[in-house]
Parts: C-alpha cells; sequence; structure tokens
C-alpha cells in the first residue's frame, strides 16, 4: 500500500469518529449490552497503518523494542492487578485489559500519525477531516434533538447530548477541535473545490454550531468554560497579531463579535441547563447526615456506610484489603476537615487515591499501579493523569503520558527559541495539548475515550509538524 493511500485511510479515520460513535451508543442502548461492534472496528485501519509502516521502513527492531517495553509493562500490571482485586473491586482483569490495550492503542495511533505527517504537507488535510468530523457532531446532535430522540447529558433528566454515551467527552472533542478549526479562519494554504467564501461560511456556521451546543444545550461546566477560554484565546492571539503585523480588521471584528455574541447568549440562556444540574447537586449536600455528628455529611452515602462498617470491624481484608480501609478512614477525616461539598467527587477520589498509595507502601505498586479497577466503584478514579500515576504507577505514566507531555515541552521550548515564528496557529494548537490535560486531570474520560484520543493525537501531530516547520524553514 502507498503512503498516500494510507494517509487516505487515516484520514477517513478522523471523519468518521462521530460515526462510530453513534453507532456505539445506539448498539448498546438497542441490544442493553456493554459491548458494541466498533470497539473491534476502531483499531483495524491502526493495524493496517503499523504493518504497512513496520514492513516499509528501517524502524523494524526500534518498533519491536518498543512494543516489547509496552507489552511487558502491560503483563506485569495485570499480575499485580490480580493480587490486589478483592470483593469491593469495581472490574475484573478482562476489564483492566481494555484499560491497558486503550491506552497502548493510544500510543499506537499516536506513532501511526506522527511518523506519516510530522513533516507531510499533507498533515493540512487532516484539519479538513477535523472540520468534517465537527459538522457530522453538530448536525447529528440537531437531529437528536429536533426529532426528540436525544439522549440527556445527567440521569436527572437535565442537558441534551445527542446520540453519545458522555456529554463530557463530545464537549471535549469539540473544544479541542476549536483549537484546530479557529485558525482555519484564514488558512489560505488549504486547497478545497469550495470558493474561499463558501470555505470560511462553513467553518463559521460550525463554529456557530458549536457554540451553541456547548454553551446552551449540553448544561456541563467542560462545554460552557472550555468553549468560553478558547474563544478568549483566539481573540486575544488575533488581536496581539493584528497589532503586530496589520491582520485585516474584518478577521478580529468578525472574532469579536462572535464571542461577544456567545457570551451574551450563554449568560442568557445556559443557566437554565448549568444552573438546574448545579441546584439539584446542592440540594443533594444537605440531603445526607452523618449520625456521628449529627451534621450534613461530606462523604456520600455509601462510603459513610463503609466508614462505619470499618469502624466496628465489619470488613475483612477479602472484601476490602487493609489499605483501601485506611485510604477511606483518611478520606472521611480529610472531607469532615475540609468540609468539602458532598457532590464533589473527583476531588474526594482523588484524596483517597492520595491516602491509598500511602497506606500501601509497595515499590512493585508505585512502578507499576495498584490497578484502575481495584477500588470500591465510587472510588475509583475519574481524573486521568493522577490515574496514569497512581492506578498505573510511574512506569504507566511515563509510558502512557509521558509522550504527550515531552512533545507540549518540547514546542514550548522551540517557541522561545523561534519566537518570531509563533502564530495563532502555534498559540491555539499549544492551548489544545494543554487542554487536553487540564480537561483530562479535571473532567476524566479524555484519553480513554476513543474519538477524543484521537482528536489529541491530531492537535499533537499538527503541533509537531508546525514546531518541525520552524527549524526548516
Amino acid at each position: 500500500m502507498k503512503n498516500s493511500k494510507l494517509e487516505k485511510l487515516l484520514f477517513i479515520f478522523i471523519a468518521i469518529l462521530p460515526i462510530l460513535d453513534i453507532f456505539s451508543f445506539t448498539f448498546r442502548n438497542v441490544f442493553q449490552t456493554s459491548i458494541s461492534p466498533s470497539t473491534f472496528v476502531r483499531p483495524i485501519i491502526p493495524i493496517i497503518a503499523v504493518i504497512v509502516i513496520f514492513f516499509k521502513n528501517k524502524l523494524k527492531m526500534k518498533m519491536i523494542l518498543v512494543s516489547s517495553i509496552y507489552g511487558l509493562y502491560g503483563i506485569v500490571h495485570l499480575i499485580l492487578y490480580n493480587t490486589q482485586i478483592s470483593g469491593s473491586s469495581y472490574g475484573t482483569v478482562i476489564g483492566e485489559l481494555q484499560y491497558i490495550v486503550n491506552y497502548s492503542f493510544m500510543i499506537l495511533n499516536l506513532f501511526i500519525y506522527l511518523y506519516l505527517f510530522k513533516i507531510s504537507e499533507k498533515a493540512n488535510e487532516l484539519k479538513k477531516y477535523v472540520w468534517i468530523a465537527s459538522m457530522i457532531y453538530i448536525i447529528s446532535i440537531g437531529i437528536a434533538i429536533l426529532t426528540g430522540t436525544s439522549s440527556h447529558t445527567y440521569i436527572e433528566g437535565i442537558g441534551e447530548k445527542g446520540w453519545f454515551e458522555s456529554g463530557n467527552s463530545v464537549c471535549t472533542i469539540l473544544v479541542l477541535s476549536l483549537c484546530i478549526l479557529l485558525p482555519m479562519l484564514k488558512d489560505k494554504t488549504l486547497i478545497w473545490k469550495f470558493s474561499r467564501k463558501r470555505i470560511l461560511v462553513g467553518l463559521a456556521l460550525t463554529i456557530v454550531g458549536i457554540g451553541i451546543f456547548l454553551t446552551m444545550t449540553v448544561g456541563t461546566r467542560t462545554g460552557l468554560l472550555g468553549f468560553i477560554i478558547v474563544m478568549i484565546f483566539y481573540i486575544l492571539c488575533e488581536t496581539f497579531f493584528y497589532l503586530k503585523k496589520k491582520i485585516p480588521a474584518k478577521i478580529l471584528m468578525t472574532g469579536s463579535c462572535l464571542l461577544l455574541i456567545t457570551v451574551i447568549i450563554g449568560g442568557l440562556f445556559v443557566s437554565n441547563e448549568l444552573l438546574q444540574r448545579r441546584k439539584y447537586l446542592d440540594n443533594q449536600d444537605s440531603s445526607i447526615i452523618d449520625s456521628s455528628t449529627g451534621e450534613p455529611s461530606h462523604v456520600t452515602g455509601d462510603i459513610l456506610k463503609l466508614k462505619e462498617q470499618i469502624e466496628e470491624g465489619k470488613l475483612d481484608e477479602n472484601y476490602m484489603p487493609k489499605a483501601n480501609q485506611k485510604a477511606i478512614l483518611g478520606l472521611y477525616q480529610y472531607a469532615n476537615q475540609m468540609k468539602l461539598p458532598l457532590t464533589e467527587r473527583r476531588i474526594q477520589q482523588f484524596i483517597y487515591h492520595i491516602n491509598l498509595v500511602q497506606e500501601q507502601e509497595e515499590p512493585g505498586l508505585l512502578l507499576f499501579g495498584n490497578g484502575f479497577l481495584t477500588n470500591y466503584p465510587e472510588l475509583t478514579l475519574e481524573m486521568e493523569i493522577p490515574a496514569f500515576l497512581f492506578n498505573f504507577g510511574i512506569i504507566g505514566f511515563l509510558l502512557y503520558f509521558g509522550p504527550f507531555l515531552c512533545i507540549f515541552i518540547f514546542a514550548i521550548q522551540e517557541g522561545i527559541k523561534y519566537k518570531e515564528k509563533i502564530d495563532t496557529e502555534y498559540i491555539m494548537l499549544i492551548l489544545g495539548c494543554f487542554l487536553s490535560f487540564i480537561l483530562s486531570f479535571l473532567a476524566g474520560y479524555t484519553f480513554f475515550n476513543s474519538s477524543s484520543m484521537m482528536l489529541i493525537i491530531v492537535l499533537n501531530t499538527l503541533l509537531y509538524r508546525k514546531i518541525n516547520n520552524f527549524t526548516t524553514n
């Protein structure tokens, strides 16, 4: 297979991400199963690509060596995971294997896209297909809402997210897409069949559609704050470069008006969905009373019950190991001391896992992780970057998150070194990569979600190509 055909295959892979997501959601809901055929379809293109690359270049030994490292880590991690699993664990070895495979495919895809596009001019084509994917997301969500078939963002019936599993993951995908789409408004290097005017109109409509969904429909903080942050950065960049290089005032005025309208509309309407959710959560805060203090609890009812059972000595180690029990007691004490809101689940999970690592004190678990699914369901860590470190260990953190962190740091260093070549696109790509870290830390389900992971890979590929151009042009 020629590289051109392989590149087209990888372009199509980006464009069909929303279709795969819709198929997965529909299949699981219709047949009431956690398994979807798209899980097996997604790896086909990357596998074809890596086989072609393997047989057509001189990196065979390096690819075998790196694959062996990831494979060996996965085996050791699963062996240790098996020793930590208990009656209170959220998942099985098969479930943990799914995470290992998914994160390994994430690195495989990063390698494939960097290898093929880091110096190729066809990397610009990736932007087109991100645009196509974004349009499919927005159009499908609009159809779902108009036909009354949209799923709700929250189980309380708040927010609309179309035919997709997770509101946060769709928001992440669209927020990151904006970091690619916005600089395209003045990118004249893209050669299409349509006139430049039609391209600008299409891009503008897509961006407006994304803005309406993120600020008015989905009802998540990820969507609202993510959209506003990206738009503000874009306007600031264009303002700076307008003052520096006299960029046409039309672009600056159009962007400024778009931001202003979005903030006004968001301020007027988004509160209807988002504030409903916050009001519901605030009411939940006072609904559970801690019998030992007579005051509203700062941990959930399930965790409160576990804490009482631990203190009464009713939990044996087969159901929950001592280290986990001590970590729960530490969480309870900290939550009461700091008066944490009952609804801040991710913060509570984070505190619990810090305590758990301190209580375990085992070098093997520190290096290879104590397992993502070994914990009580409610305490499974949703924050992915801490999960890389705590649940997959120092080695897992370096293998899975390290490549993205290295590209980001390298891009910052090169940007400082070649600061005269910095433009809006570079800054927006940097912002997109940084937001992927923030969203992964705060919201979770970012790197593990197959589609948002691919957007992160495209961002990193475009950024790496951008800084490579700094040194060659």
